[in-house]
């Protein structure tokens, strides 16, 4: 599938698209990513004409075709993969008039949102899989997990327990942590204690100028969910950070998970600080190492002692 990450190629009458009903979806779409610290929209929106979905936008990655017809009872989503060309995602959207299509386009625009989303995040991951072979021999050795780190993340810095890596760029700088910690409970994974472990390990490691250290920004509570990927349970907080005595600041987003093969809790965090640009991809491009993730047998594993 061709297009660039986060787009989506929607194909609707004209006269439908600047009505209620193209309205309905477009602000479902343009709605703001969550954790940033500006306003930016969920995804780049390409609308065309039926008539005009030629060969070429065939190829889309992801599309979404409303379908308005009295042949319908009731309204529902429809999802077709790999219909045209490999990676790709299309959305039937169903209804049996105009009034019953803005409201069921409303009533599950976190559906349709989370949806497009997580296909980005999976095509990213098997992208970055496909792009570095083998998971991280230094993570492997200091946490038993797998994980794909991009290249640009060459520039590492070690802990006890603890492991920086950052493409220490001057603009648009990428940065992922990995650190553990022993699992007592599974307290552990709720918000508060997940902000709490947070703020201990990046305020202890990443320190900057005038004694600052990294902290959870309050300005904007994190956002909390739960998840289970490839078999593993998650805890995920994504938020804003910013650091003590200084103007620095930026979103994060991060993952716990218990790797039970050492009973400890693995926590993996991307953040990025580009104040001079626009932030989704960033942080879109860092979240695919998400989908990398995986825990080896235990027999198959040697971690350090």
């Amino acid at each position: 599938a061709s297009g660039a990450n986060n787009e989506i190629l929607v194909i609707m009458d004209d006269s439908a698209w600047v009505g209620n009903e193209g309205s309905a979806l477009f602000d479902v779409l343009n709605s703001n990513v969550k954790g940033l610290p500006q306003p930016e929209p969920n995804f780049r929106i390409i609308q065309i004409a039926p008539e005009n979905f030629s060969s070429t936008f065939k190829m889309a990655r992801n599309i979404i075709i409303p379908d308005i017809s009295s042949i319908y009872s009731q309204p529902k989503l429809v999802s077709e993969l790999d219909s045209y060309a490999k990676g790709q995602v299309i959305m039937n959207i169903n209804a049996s008039d105009s009034a019953a299509f803005v409201q069921f386009v409303e009533e599950n625009s976190a559906t349709i949102v989370d949806y497009f989303i997580e296909k980005e995040l999976e095509r990213n991951g098997k992208w970055l899989m496909n792009e570095i072979k083998s998971p991280s021999a230094r993570v492997q050795q200091m946490f038993g997990i797998n994980i794909h780190l991009p290249k640009g993340l060459s520039n590492f810095e070690e802990f006890s327990n603890f492991l920086w890596a950052t493409n220490n760029a001057g603009r648009g700088r990428q940065d992922i942590v990995i650190y553990q910690f022993p699992y007592d409970s599974e307290r552990v994974f709720e918000k508060e204690s997940l902000i709490t472990v947070r703020d201990e390990y990046l305020g202890k490691y990443i320190t900057g100028s005038f004694d600052s250290f990294m902290k959870t920004a309050t300005v904007y509570p994190p956002v909390y969910r739960t998840m289970e990927i490839d078999g593993i349970y998650r805890a995920e907080l994504r938020g804003l950070w910013e650091m003590s005595n200084d103007m620095m600041g930026g979103p994060f987003v991060m993952q716990a998970f218990v790797n039970e093969n050492t009973a400890m809790v693995v926590v993996v965090e991307t953040y990025v600080y580009a104040p001079e640009m626009n932030k989704r991809n960033l942080m879109r491009s860092l979240e695919a190492v998400f989908r990398t993730i995986s825990i080896p047998q235990s027999a198959d594993y040697v971690i350090e002692g």
